[in-house]
């Protein structure tokens, strides 16, 4: 296989079709096309499937665009590398985020970033947290911000911040608790909107081992909703209760859609950390997003912004 071959798989896939691909590679689509049929009988299976329509991945085809991406990142950001000096914070990189952390943090670090690193050109990618450690792994994601639930031969964690989580529910629910701390039976005796499984490594999956620990059955399940902001307007509606970060709900909170329960129990929080690839170099520009990230989380769990979070970072920031 050729690096070529990648890039033009990527393209095909990213385009839609491959005429559009051929446009945007300034090369002939017969030439596109030929390419195409030399990976796909290297490889001996079919990548692509074609219609009038443009092309579709097949199964095999996903799992190959995944190996694609991260291979032509990791060969952009090798060019990138040796045409700055080795002192320069420049270049690209990109930091994942999930969907219960990015409302905190991702416009505070994109403006930090740009007034600190004005050479480095940060994405910031809010994803399911089902997909990040592939992503990572594979190199199309420098750094994430998640749970210690990474494998540890593959993925270095430094901590982050340690944060509460809290039973929220609608005020206007005829169960509404009184306010006050709830304990843990009251907090799962009603079925709970959730995410699902698949996507619950920050939230979902912390509560549950929890649960466990302290001898208390699994919560049953209302509802599963793989999107923060549509999981929080159910419970707003009275689809039913949840247990998330407080930080994730604090807005909500304040202006008085959800009721915010302390749960009385001192192992009912979650600890998120830097996460990088111990398999790809680290770049100038890398750590400083790494210590980017540090510097800003401290500041909002400092300044009260990250209510229910507290900073564990090193004074400095981490350098993973």
């Amino acid at each position: 296989m050729e690096l070529r071959q990648f890039k033009y798989f990527v393209a095909i896939v990213d385009c839609g079709s491959l005429s559009r691909a051929a446009q945007q590679l300034f090369i002939a689509q017969s030439a596109l096309s030929k390419q195409m049929a030399e990976l796909e009988a290297e490889l001996g299976t079919q990548l692509l499937l074609r219609s009038r329509n443009g092309v579709a991945m097949t199964e095999a085809g996903k799992v190959f665009y995944e190996y694609a991406q991260g291979i032509t990142k990791q060969v952009s950001d090798a060019k990138a590398a040796v045409h700055v000096a080795a002192d320069s914070v420049a270049g690209s990189v990109v930091a994942a985020l999930p969907q219960s952390v990015s409302p905190m943090i991702a416009l505070p670090l994109m403006r930090a970033a740009a007034r600190r690193y004005p050479d480095v050109v940060l994405h910031l990618n809010e994803e399911l947290t089902g997909n990040m450690a592939d992503q990572l792994l594979r190199g199309r994601v420098d750094v994430a911000v998640f749970s210690p639930a990474m494998p540890a031969e593959d993925i270095r964690f430094v901590p982050l911040v340690e944060e509460d989580f809290v039973f929220l529910e609608s005020p206007q629910s005829p169960h509404a608790l009184p306010p006050g701390d709830v304990s843990i039976a009251q907090a799962t005796a009603r079925p709970l909107v959730w995410p699902a499984n698949a996507h619950g490594h920050c939230t979902r999956w912390l509560v549950d081992a929890v649960l466990e620990r302290e001898g208390h059955s699994t919560a049953q399940v209302a509802a599963e909703i793989n999107s923060v902001y549509t999981l929080k307007a159910a419970v707003e509606a009275g689809l039913g209760p949840t247990i998330m970060p407080f930080g994730l709900a604090q807005r909500e909170v304040q202006e008085g859609r959800l009721v915010a329960h302390r749960i009385d129990s001192p192992s009912m929080f979650r600890t998120l950390g830097l996460c990088v690839s111990v398999h790809l170099p680290t770049t100038n520009a890398k750590r400083a997003v790494c210590t980017l990230i540090g510097d800003v989380v401290r500041d909002l769990c400092e300044s009260g912004q990250w209510a229910g979070a507290r900073a564990v970072a090193p004074a400095k920031g981490p350098r993973p």
